[in-house]
């Protein structure tokens, strides 16, 4: 499905966004509140339930206020048809080593509901569906979880949780503010997984969603391989 949406302007409209959500608040935060981002700005309800649905995958939902979510309530799997507009995000990620997983699901949400206003053939109940690496997929399902608008909707999630400006600033406090050089395609030196890692834990990101938003942003410095190999490697 086309969305008539271009990457420049997800980073456009996501940064300006969040820049209005902090305000002037000072000191400006490292951690972006999405949850009170979705309450306070969006001025969206957010509910945490046992999402119950045939398919296990699926862990947040932005109500039409039509479709019949499935829940878990009272040990019962029932037929719930939450207000349009409310946020259910699986209770499951509650769980004190699921954050980083919770709040990039609240901030896909949120960038659904946005894509609502941004593109006009974004419309209906949104899922965001847990990719499992290791479950065989039908052609079906993973087109669904590749397809163009949900690639773009997860790209708004990282705007909103990473701005630029944000992490610009906190790339300038853990790194000198210097792109962070990647061997090959993805190999790292410890001491910079070390760096990168202190600025997820400000940011409250996995360290691979903060890998992937710096090559987005440019912000990393392709070396070859055999460079790691050398000069880590060297047995």
């Amino acid at each position: 499905m086309k969305t008539l949406v271009t990457n420049a302007e997800i980073e456009e409209v996501g940064e300006n966004l969040i820049r209005r959500f902090i305000g002037k608040r000072k000191p400006p935060p490292n951690c972006i509140d999405i949850e009170g981002f979705i309450t306070d700005y969006l001025h969206l309800p957010v509910v945490y339930a046992g999402i119950a649905e045939e398919d296990r995958d699926k862990i947040g939902f932005v109500s039409d206020g039509a479709y019949p979510l499935a829940v878990w309530e009272d040990g019962e799997r029932r037929s719930v048809v939450f207000p349009k507009g409310t946020v259910v995000i699986d209770r499951f990620l509650l769980q004190a080593d699921k954050s980083g997983q919770r709040r990039f699901t609240l901030a896909h949400e949120a960038a659904h509901v946005i894509f609502e206003r941004m593109s006009p053939t974004a419309a209906g109940p949104c899922f965001n569906r847990y990719f499992d690496s290791e479950r065989n997929y039908n052609i079906e399902e993973l087109r669904e979880h590749l397809n163009v608008c949900e690639t773009q909707t997860d790209r708004m999630a990282s705007v909103l949780l990473m701005p630029r400006f944000l992490v610009e600033r906190l790339l300038k406090r853990f790194h000198s503010g210097a792109p962070v050089p990647i061997y090959g395609s993805w190999a790292m030196r410890g001491k910079d997984k070390l760096g990168i890692q202190k600025i997820a834990d400000c940011m409250g990101v996995t360290f691979t969603a903060l890998l992937i938003r710096l090559k987005t942003l440019g912000m990393t410095e392709q070396r070859d391989i055999s460079e790691y190999l050398d000069s880590e490697m060297a047995f």
